[in-house]
Formats: structure tokens, C-alpha cells, sequence
């Protein structure tokens, strides 16, 4: 379950516990470190190099909570786990406050052992992280994090490059889907042939096929000339399809010939021609479900699929945060010559504790409008309502939150001067929606 063995120091009083504990990290692939008392976990603290503790409260002569005070001071990037079987508020708020990560109440499943101390690292990772003097690691054309995730991305991207297989990328909107696209074809041999990309849901159906294959002149009323298609565009490069569960099903049926015989044929022609192009293609919806309800072609699907690369929501690659946060200030601080802005600690816990539905473009957006509506600090004052805790407002407290949205759109508008459609990207509203709020 875990490829890399982080050294895991466990402190109990119950020797059967230590061992039940030590058998479970063991088939997680964590080395084990074990005390039973206090002083025995503080000597493996100055001689070995611990990445997390674990450690119950009620211990004989020097309780659990004495050890999470000592190694908070002399060990303070070692991020600490709870364990205990006598569960209350104030050992909760205590430990805690102690710099305990996380609380977990005994007895306990392997797997909820398991979440808990994946949480606890992963909120160390993010806590710890120096958003100033940073570096942006682990950045393979234009991809940027150091997760599992990431790393398995850059690893297919790696050998597929050069490949003429068809590459199907499935997730969630804003995951980057089309950015991945982009780091085959261009970190590729062909790097310097076109990629042309389309949005298979923005073509209307009735010029689908003359769009992508394109047609001869006189082939049907409007067709004044002959045309090239976007598959003859992108000749020798790379054509991504985006959105692909949006494709006709009559359409499913050419795309699959051009996939099978490597070759279209142009609306009104008699011969087919042959192409040389890499098809990518991208959806966020379930193809297998579309198959299941006969809306996409099972075999069309068996040929974009050669090979898949399926992103991982920003929620569950939350180590990614930190670089992808870093990144979009570095590159909106200098957008809008504002060089020396920085980010507030309680910002930054905002934006971790986020859960992001519209992922990596959410994040963007939001990280953009902070900076234009801040001088030198962003603070809490910059950030969206939505993303902030929230209790049950009263109808007293709306009439505020009207005032500030207004604010807001406000000075987005000034600051684009009044150019509504610009205004409505960086507010994550729709044109139609700018105009009504400011009518």
C-alpha cells in the first residue's frame, strides 16, 4: 500500500498492542520502531530518524502527553499520531494543542490506522511546506507535484511519448487532462508538429464530420471551396480529442475507421486519404456507464484506450497543494506586477483544508483573484466566502454578503476595465450571470 518505508516510532504501555500495531505497519510497508515507556521512546528519538509518532496517553510514571510536549519542542517537524483507549474532550483538545496531527480512539481497524497515519503525513507535508523560498520540484512539462499520483502521470507520459498508441485520459473537470496531453506531444520526437486540439462537445453534429475531415467543394449547400479538416491539420503531430463522451454515435463510427485504417475521407469524396497523426483523447465522463446504456460504441472505446492515464482529484492529492499554490502566485504575482505579494499562514490553512470540486482550474482562479484584489499581503479579507467555515447565517447576515459580492465584482470589473467577459473568468461566472448582477 505504500512505496516508500517511513520510519515509524510506536510508544504503548501493552506490549500486545505495540506488537498488533507493529504487525499492521508492517504490511503497509512502514519500518517499526517500538517503546513501551516514555524514556525508551525518547532515547530512539536522539538515535534514529523518526518520520512519525505514535503514542498512547496513559502510560505509568510519564504519561503520553509529557512525550507529544517534548518532542513538539525537540523534535518539531516529526508529525504526531494519538492513540487511546480512554477518549475525552480535554485529552483531544490537549493533545492537540501538543501538536498531535491526529486522534485515534481505541480499538481500531487496520484501516482506519492506516487513513490515520496516511492524514498525519500528509498534514505534516502541508503544514511544514515554505511556500517563499520553495522550489518548484518535480515540474516535467508544465505538471507539477511530487504525489503518487504525479509521479506515476509523468512515468506513463514517459513511455508513451514517442509512441503512435492512442492515449484515453479520463477525470474529473479541471484535473489538468488537457495538460497531460500537451506534455506527450511536447516533450516528444514530434514535439515540432501540430497539436491541434477539439472540443468535441462545441462542434454542432451537422458539421462534425466536414470540421474534422473536412470537404470537397459542391459536396453540400455552403461548401464554396474544398477544405482541409482538422485531422489533415494536425499531419505528423498529435490530434486531441477533448470531451470525446460527447462525440455522436454516428460520428463514433467514422472515428473509428480513422483509427482502424489510418485514413478519412473528405464530406463528397469517393477515395480516402491516408493520415499520420497520434490521437489523444480526454473525457470526464464514465465511458463504461455511456456503453452500458448503448451511448457510446464498445469497440470505438477499445481503440482510444490502448493506453489510459485517469487523473486524480486535487482532494486526494492534497501533497500537490503547496507546489500547485506556489506556482499560480509566482505566475499571477508577475502577471499583475505585483512581485513582492505573499501569503498569510491562515490563508494558506484555507486553502488546504479546501477540498477543491473544480480541482487544479478552481484553484487557479481563485489563487488570480486573491491577488488582484491584494496589495502586498493576502489575507483572510481576499478570500471566497465559499471557501471559509461556515455556520447557519441568518437573513440579517445576507443582506452583507450581498454587499460584499457587489464589492467584489466591483473592483473585478475596474481592474479589467469593465471588460465583462475577462470580469466573469476570474469571478467563475457566466457572462449572463455579470450582466444580471449588475443590472
Amino acid at each position: 500500500m505504500n512505496s516508500k518505508k517511513e520510519n515509524i516510532l510506536v510508544v504503548d504501555d501493552n506490549n500486545d498492542m505495540l506488537d498488533l500495531i507493529q504487525r499492521q505497519l508492517k504490511t503497509f510497508n512502514y519500518r517499526t520502531y517500538k517503546a513501551s515507556s516514555v524514556n525508551e521512546a525518547i532515547e530512539v528519538l536522539k538515535n534514529t530518524t523518526i518520520d512519525l509518532l505514535i503514542s498512547d496517553l496513559n502510560m505509568p510514571e510519564i504519561n503520553g502527553m509529557e512525550l507529544l510536549k517534548y518532542t513538539d519542542e525537540h523534535y518539531p517537524a516529526i508529525p504526531k499520531l494519538v492513540i487511546s483507549g480512554v477518549p475525552s474532550i480535554p485529552n483531544v483538545v490537549c493533545a492537540i494543542k501538543s501538536g498531535a496531527l491526529d486522534y485515534l480512539t481505541k480499538p481500531f481497524t487496520s484501516e482506519e490506522l492506516y487513513k490515520a497515519i496516511r492524514s498525519s503525513l500528509v498534514k505534516n507535508n502541508l503544514l511544514s511546506y515554505d511556500f517563499k523560498n520553495s522550489k518548484n520540484e518535480n515540474l516535467y512539462s508544465n505538471i507539477i507535484g511530487k504525489s503518487v499520483h504525479s509521479n506515476n502521470v509523468v512515468e506513463i507520459i514517459e513511455r508513451v511519448k514517442d509512441t503512435k498508441a492512442t492515449v484515453l485520459i479520463e477525470g474529473e473537470s479541471g484535473t489538468g487532462k488537457e495538460l497531460i496531453a500537451r506534455a506527450i506531444h511536447f516533450t516528444s520526437k514530434i514535439a515540432h508538429k501540430p497539436f491541434i486540439v477539439v472540443n468535441c462537445g462545441g462542434i454542432p453534429e451537422n458539421l462534425a464530420e466536414s470540421e474534422l475531415f473536412g470537404h470537397i467543394k459542391g459536396s453540400f449547400t455552403g461548401a464554396i471551396e474544398t477544405k482541409t479538416g482538422l485531422f489533415q491539420a494536425a499531419s505528423g503531430g498529435t490530434i486531441f480529442l477533448d470531451e470525446i463522451g460527447n462525440t455522436p454515435l454516428s460520428l463514433q463510427i467514422k472515428l473509428l475507421r480513422v483509427i482502424q485504417e489510418k485514413e478519412i475521407l473528405r464530406v463528397g469524396a469517393t477515395k480516402p486519404e491516408k493520415i499520420d497523426v497520434r490521437i489523444i483523447s480526454a473525457t470526464n465522463s464514465n465511458l463504461e456507464e455511456m456503453i452500458a446504456k448503448d451511448l457510446f460504441r464498445e469497440d470505438f472505446y477499445y481503440r482510444l484506450n490502448v493506453v489510459n492515464i485517469k487523473t486524480t482529484p486535487l482532494r486526494e492529492r492534497k501533497e500537490d497543494l503547496p507546489l500547485l499554490i506556489k506556482t499560480f502566485i509566482d505566475k499571477y504575482s508577475n502577471e499583475y506586477n505585483k512581485p513582492g505579494i505573499t501569503i498569510s499562514e491562515k490563508v494558506t490553512e484555507v486553502l488546504l483544508r479546501y477540498n477543491w470540486p473544480g480541482n487544479i482550474r478552481e484553484l487557479e482562479n481563485i489563487i488570480q483573484r486573491m491577488i488582484i484584489m491584494s496589495d502586498d499581503l493576502i489575507t483572510l479579507n481576499q478570500v471566497p466566502e465559499n471557501l471559509k467555515y461556515h455556520i447557519p447565517i441568518s437573513p440579517e447576515i445576507m443582506k452583507s454578503l450581498k454587499e460584499y459580492e457587489k464589492e467584489q465584482i466591483l473592483k473585478v470589473l475596474a481592474f479589467v476595465n469593465h471588460n465583462k467577459t475577462k470580469a466573469a473568468q476570474i469571478l467563475q461566472i457566466d457572462r449572463k450571470t455579470i450582466n444580471q448582477k449588475i443590472a
